[in-house]
C-alpha cells in the first residue's frame, strides 16, 4: 500500500543545498513539464498567484473543478532526469485549493514506453479556507525516470505555480546498486545465452557492420560502443524469418528471493524492417521447476503495445520473486516485415514493491491426467460460446469407475496410467444435455508446435455411417482456427491423432468440443494430451494395460478390447500427419 501524506502544515520537506533541473512559474511558456488538456493558464487571475504575490502574476488551472468529483489528471516533466549515485530527486510545488480536498500520486517512470512505475505515495489536502500551500517530496533514488504527478480525486478548485524539480543529498541511505547480470556483447560475451533450438527463428551475435551486408535496415551501431564495430543479438529477417514463427533467446537460471530484495531488467531493442505489422518482442520468465510455465516481464502492459521503430529504445521492468531464467521471443502473427535486434542487457537492483512469479501461459503442455485424481493440468470445462444448460461437465475417471462400462472405454491408453477425461451421457440424460467443452491452459504457439492426443468415442442407437457425434479441436486467442474435427459415433478403441498448428504466433488455448445432432446414450473420453515443439515430441510406448473385468452386456457399439498401437506405428503415423 502506498504511504498516505496528509499535509496539515505549509511545507512537508525542505531542501538545502539543491541543484535545480527544471522550474516553472508560468509567467513564461512552461517547457519543462507537460500537463494533459484539463489544464490552462489564463490571462485573467482570480487571486493573487504565488510568484509575484499580485493579480498580475500567473498560475495553471485545472479547468474540471466544477465538476466537483473524482477525477484523474496528469502532469510530468519533458525530459528525464538522470541522478548521480549520491543525490536523490525533489519534486516541490505550490497549491491554491479549498473548500474541499486535492489528492495525487506521485511514481517514477522508466523504461521508453513509462510503463514501470515506482509508487512514491499519495500526498492529500483538504481544507475549508483557499490559500496557497508549499509540498515538497523526496523521490527513491533512480539513475534515470520521469516523474508522474497524478491527481486522483479533486473535490475543491486546484490552481498550481512555482513547479520544480531539484537534485539535492538523499536524507536516507542510498542502497548500492549491485548487478547480477550485464552483457554488451562486446566487453562482456555472455555464452551462457542460448537460442532454442526447434524453432522457426534462431538469434545469433553480429557485429554492426557485417549485419549491414546482410539488410540495409539493420541497426548500422551497436548501442554499448555506438559504431558499426559493436555488436548486438539479432534476428535476420532477410531469409529465414516465416508468418507464424517464433524465436526464444534463453539466459542462464536467476534465484530471486524476498531477502535479495528487487532486481530489475535493463535492455536495449531496435526493431528494424521496411513497415512495421505483426512483429513483436517479449521478454517471458520460464519456472525453472518445470521449464514449460511462464510468466509475462516486458511489456509490462502488452494489450495494443506499440515498439519504437528503427532505433535503439531503452526496455525496462522490474523482476518477479523467484527461480526462472528469462525468455527473449520474438513472433510474428502474420506477415514478417520486421525484426529485433537486442542490446545490453543486464539485471540489477531496484526499489520496487515485491511481486512473485505467477505463471499465466506456457511455452508447452502435457497432461496425461495420472498425478491425482483431481489434478485436470489447469484444464477447465468452459462453455463460453455453448449453451450452458445443454452443456455435460467432463470429469477424471478410469475404466473402474466410469458411469457406463458397457460403452467403454474398459481398457486405458496404454501409454500413460488409468486415468482419463471423461465425458458422457446415459439414458437418464436430459435429452437437451448434447454438447461438452474444454479448453487447455494459455499456450504460447508458434508455427512448429504439433498436438497430440488418443481419444475414444462408443455410442448406442446409431445408423451406419451416421455420424451423430463431432469432435472439433481448435485454437483460440488470436483468432479461432480448426485444427483438427472428425464425424463419429465408434472410434474402434483409442485412436491418436498428431496435428500440427497453423503458422501462426499468438498466446492462446486449446479447445476440445463435442456436439451431438440428437440425444443417444454416448461415452467420449480424451488422455495424453501434449502440445510442444514438432521436434520435441518423444515417441510414446506402451506401457502393461490394467487388467479389468468383462461386462456380462456387449453392445454391438461396444469396445471389449483396446486397439494396441506398437511404438512403430506411433511413428509412422506420426509422419502421416504432415503428409
Amino acid at each position: 500500500m502506498l504511504p498516505i501524506i496528509l499535509l496539515l502544515s505549509s511545507c512537508l520537506i525542505s531542501t538545502s543545498q539543491s541543484q535545480q533541473l527544471f522550474d516553472c512559474d508560468f509567467e513564461e511558456s512552461c517547457e519543462h513539464f507537460l500537463f494533459d488538456s484539463y489544464w490552462i493558464v489564463e490571462n485573467v487571475s482570480s487571486h493573487a498567484d504565488h510568484t509575484y504575490g499580485n493579480l498580475s502574476g500567473h498560475y495553471i488551472t485545472y479547468t474540471n473543478s466544477s465538476v466537483l468529483q473524482p477525477f484523474t489528471t496528469t502532469l510530468r516533466t519533458r525530459d528525464w532526469i538522470n541522478t548521480s549515485s549520491n543525490l536523490t530527486a525533489w519534486f516541490s510545488n505550490w497549491i491554491y485549493s479549498g473548500p474541499g480536498g486535492v489528492y495525487y500520486k506521485l511514481e517514477l517512470a522508466q523504461g521508453d514506453d513509462l510503463q514501470a512505475r515506482i509508487p512514491v505515495g499519495i500526498i492529500g489536502f483538504n481544507f475549508d479556507n483557499p490559500q496557497w500551500r508549499h509540498a515538497s517530496v523526496e523521490m527513491p533514488y533512480a539513475n534515470r525516470f520521469v516523474p508522474f504527478i497524478l491527481f486522483t480525486n479533486i473535490t475543491s478548485s486546484l490552481d498550481l505555480d512555482d513547479i520544480s524539480v531539484d537534485l539535492s543529498h538523499s536524507s536516507q541511505p542510498i542502497p548500492p546498486i549491485k548487478t547480477m547480470f550485464d552483457c554488451d556483447f562486446d566487453k562482456t560475451f555472455c555464452p551462457e545465452l542460448l537460442s532454442l533450438s526447434n524453432y522457426s527463428y534462431s538469434w545469433s551475435m553480429i557485429q554492426a557492420e557485417q549485419a549491414q551486408n546482410y539488410t540495409i535496415q539493420a541497426p548500422d551501431v551497436d548501442y554499448s560502443i555506438g559504431d558499426k564495430t559493436g555488436h548486438y543479438m539479432w534476428l535476420n529477417n532477410s531469409d529465414s524469418l516465416q508468418s507464424g514463427g517464433a524465436g526464444y533467446l534463453n539466459t542462464r537460471p536467476f534465484h530471486f528471493t524476498m531477502s535479495d530484495g528487487i532486481y530489475c531488467l535493463s535492455f536495449q531493442y531496435y526493431r528494424f524492417g521496411v513497415t512495421f505489422e505483426t512483429s513483436k518482442l517479449t521478454v517471458l520468465a520460464l519456472d525453472e521447476d518445470n521449464q514449460k510455465s511462464v510468466d509475462q516481464i516486458w511489456p509490462i502492459d502488452p494489450i495494443n503495445y506499440t515498439y519504437i521503430n528503427q532505433r535503439w529504445s531503452w526496455a525496462y521492468a522490474p523482476l518477479r520473486i523467484g527461480n526462472y531464467s528469462l525468455l527473449f521471443r520474438m513472433d510474428s502473427e502474420y506477415q514478417v516485415n520486421s525484426s529485433f535486434a537486442i542490446d545490453s542487457i543486464s539485471v540489477s537492483s531496484c526499489q520496487y514493491p515485491q511481486k512473485y512469479f505467477s505463471a499465466i501461459s506456457n511455452i508447452e503442455f502435457a497432461c496425461d491426467f495420472d498425478s491425482s485424481m483431481y489434478s485436470t493440468c489447469g484444464i477447465q470445462n468452459d462453455y463460453t460460446d455453448l449453451r450452458p444448460q445443454s452443456a455435460l461437465n467432463f470429469t477424471i475417471q478410469s475404466p473402474n469407475n466410469i458411469n457406463d462400462r458397457e460403452l467403454g472405454p474398459r481398457q486405458t491408453t496404454g501409454w500413460s496410467g488409468e486415468d482419463f477425461y471423461y465425458w458422457s451421457r446415459s439414458a437418464q440424460t436430459s435429452s437437451i444435455l448434447t454438447s461438452g467443452q474444454f479448453k487447455t491452459p494459455l499456450i504460447e504457439t508458434n508455427r512448429d508446435m504439433c498436438i497430440r492426443f488418443a481419444y475414444f468415442v462408443n455410442s448406442t442407437n446409431v445408423q451406419s455411417n451416421e455420424s451423430n457425434t463431432k469432435i472439433d479441436v481448435s485454437v483460440r486467442g488470436c483468432e479461432t482456427e480448426n485444427i483438427w474435427s472428425i464425424e463419429i459415433d465408434n472410434s474402434l478403441g483409442w485412436q491418436l491423432v498428431v496435428k500440427s498448428f497453423i503458422p501462426n504466433a499468438c498466446r492462446q488455448a486449446v479447445y476440445f468440443s463435442i456436439t451431438q445432432r440428437r440425444p443417444t446414450r454416448i461415452a467420449v473420453a480424451f488422455d495424453d494430451i501434449t502440445i510442444a515443439q514438432c521436434g520435441t515430441l518423444n515417441v510414446l510406448t506402451t506401457t502393461e494395460p490394467p487388467i479389468t473385468t468383462p461386462s456380462s452386456k456387449t453392445s454391438s457399439n461396444s469396445i471389449d478390447s483396446i486397439v494396441l498401437i506398437t511404438s512403430l506405428l506411433v511413428v509412422l503415423q506420426y509422419a502421416l500427419s504432415f503428409i
